[in-house]
């Protein structure tokens, strides 16, 4: 579950409590990193948390939000500091929150999720910048006006307290925002290729910042190490890995600076008695000037690592939501082509087969009915009474007669054709229509050629939802095909068999020949009208098979090799009833 989906299930005051928790471990952890001559501290993190708070909550719960803030404010600091002032640098601090928030909000919009560039450039110009300057410029005041630090330390105060406020923004508020949703859509090895950077940054991190200050790096070039890391965070995991990685070297490198180690510490000042030093930051109690580079030149550090990270990240981010983007709309456009041609062609298909049911009335009426009288005259002429025809007469007679029941055969093929297919399915057991169109064309054959047939039926076959006229029309013009294919006889096997298709499921009939077989180019064109390989035929069989599998939301197909025989592979859908339904029905 995403995290942002469980938080909106919890009660405010849950959700309150939660932050107020939060809240007071980042001030613990912002204190005991803090410099206690400057009362600041390098990295303020909760105000980011404050931040990340009034971005993902409704404007009514800002008062509460801030309340809150300032509340857990005092009561961490009141025993270091006057009641006074601690609650006004409490009230600048949930100040600095309303200011950031309301800026993002008025700016950039409402919705603030670092994916964008201009959403990490408004957190780092608005939030970052304008906001915890001003805020700061008033906290300091408050602090050196209250007699708490002088005036002369005034504009050290605020570069630190400035910088430290906002890195806690650059630093918590991204990381908070970006695993909010945590990682929907990440596959396993995604996950443990992240897992990998972290492990390897850490050590690389401590490999950096572990090393002793030595005089002579005014800056240590082993911290070029880290952009390498950062560059493959923000590169595979954008926004999730660019402000992890920035999380761990922060740490880091605020740890190791604080025990004098790494290129940002600063050389600890002479020591004035023979008594043991304290050591880290608080050693430099006599050395402000010390603490200020020290601390400037890590806050520089970190907050270049952290906008540089975030904005590639945002732009890289962008760059695949905007190929993503493309991607689909080219889909979408072919779609749309695809369908555009779809529909061109039934179009086209549809005037003509207008004009071809046009021909074929015509036909059937000019046609047939001459054709009616030349069969009636032959018939007439053969039962003459007192007239014995000779071999020659009779033998004319029989091409006459031929040729008629050809003309007939092809008019009644293209009415067939013609005609509109709207089957009226049934579940119907699909062997026992196969078996009959089989039988039928078995009665037909004229050609005495021996053909074998064998028959695989899968069991429990569940009924398939047909029109078992049209249908055994169909079947019956495969079964001929396939017999004519072999005049001299051969093997037919024919096949039904189940198959599991997306959808629904679907019942697989297969009528294979051992004859000559096609060539691929004959196989391209097998299913056009009038196009036949024989001189007697017509070219609207297959057709108009196609025509009525179709019509069935099936499919008909070819499969062939010359001179190893031919396949037609029939799937048509299949109703799983059970068989007493079918009864009733």
């Amino acid at each position: 579950m995403q995290i942002d989906l469980m938080l909106r299930r919890w009660h405010p005051l849950v959700r309150l409590a939660l932050f107020a928790a939060l809240y007071s471990g980042l001030a613990w952890v912002a204190r005991e990193i803090s410099v206690p001559s400057m009362q600041v501290s390098p990295v303020w993190l909760p105000s980011g948390l404050v931040l990340f708070a009034l971005l993902v909550t409704r404007t009514r719960h800002w008062p509460a939000v801030a309340l809150t803030a300032i509340s857990i404010g005092f009561f961490i600091h009141h025993e270091e500091r006057s009641g006074w002032l601690t609650f006004m640098v409490s009230v600048c601090g949930a100040l600095e929150g309303l200011l950031g928030a309301f800026l993002l909000r008025r700016f950039v919009g409402h919705r603030i999720d670092l994916h964008r560039v201009r959403d990490v450039i408004g957190l780092v110009t608005l939030a970052a910048g304008l906001s915890a300057l001003l805020t700061s410029l008033l906290s300091v005041g408050v602090i050196v006006g209250l007699g708490s630090a002088t005036w002369e330390q005034y504009w050290q105060m605020w570069e630190v307290f400035w910088i430290g406020d906002g890195l806690g923004v650059l630093v918590i508020t991204p990381l908070l925002l970006t695993w909010l949703h945590g990682l929907k859509d990440w596959a396993p090895r995604r996950r443990w290729e992240l897992g990998a950077l972290v492990l390897v940054l850490i050590l690389v991190a401590h490999a950096i910042f572990r090393s002793e200050f030595s005089e002579q790096w005014t800056f240590h070039p082993l911290i070029y190490l880290a952009f390498p890391f950062m560059l493959w965070a923000a590169l595979r995991f954008e926004a999730h890995g660019t402000t992890l990685a920035t999380l761990i070297l922060s740490a880091v490198a605020i740890w190791h600076t604080e025990h004098d180690r790494g290129p940002f510490a600063r050389p600890e000042p002479p020591a004035v008695a023979s008594h043991a030093q304290p050591s880290g930051l608080e050693s430099h109690l006599e050395n402000p000037q010390g603490i200020s580079q020290s601390i400037f030149l890590l806050q520089s550090f970190l907050g270049a690592i952290s906008i540089s990270g975030l904005l590639l990240a945002a732009a890289l981010g962008e760059r695949r939501r905007a190929q993503l983007k493309v991607s689909a709309l080219n889909l979408e456009l072919r779609q749309s082509l695809e369908m555009l041609a779809r529909t061109q062609s039934e179009l086209v298909a549809r005037e003509r087969m207008a004009a071809l049911g046009e021909l074929a009335a015509t036909m059937a009426h000019e046609v047939r009915n001459p054709l009616g009288a030349i069969a009636n005259c032959v018939s007439a002429l053969r039962h003459v009474p007192g007239r014995r025809l000779e071999t020659q007469d009779e033998s004319l007679l029989e091409i006459i007669i031929e040729e008629v029941q050809r003309l007939d055969e092809l008019v009644r093929g293209l009415l067939d054709f013609a005609r509109p297919v709207q089957p009226q399915p049934r579940p119907e057991p699909l062997e026992s229509v196969v078996e009959g169109a089989l039988s039928a064309a078995l009665r037909a054959q004229t050609s005495g050629a021996q053909v074998t047939v064998q028959r695989e039926v899968a069991p429990d076959l569940p009924p398939a939802l047909v029109d078992v006229q049209l249908l055994h029309v169909a079947l019956s013009n495969l079964f001929n095909n396939a017999l004519q294919a072999m005049p001299k006889g051969g093997d037919l096997n024919v096949r039904i068999e189940r198959e599991e298709s997306p959808g629904s499921p679907r019942l697989r009939l297969s009528i294979s020949d051992s004859g000559q077989g096609m060539t691929p180019e004959i196989q391209k064109r097998i299913f056009e009208p009038f196009f036949t390989t024989r001189a007697t035929g017509t070219g609207l069989g297959l057709p108009i098979v196609r025509r009525i599998v179709e019509g069935h939301s099936g499919e008909v197909e070819v499969s062939s090799t010359e001179g190893q025989g031919t396949t037609f592979t029939v799937r048509l859908p299949c109703a799983d009833l059970p068989h007493s339904h079918l009864v009733a029905l």
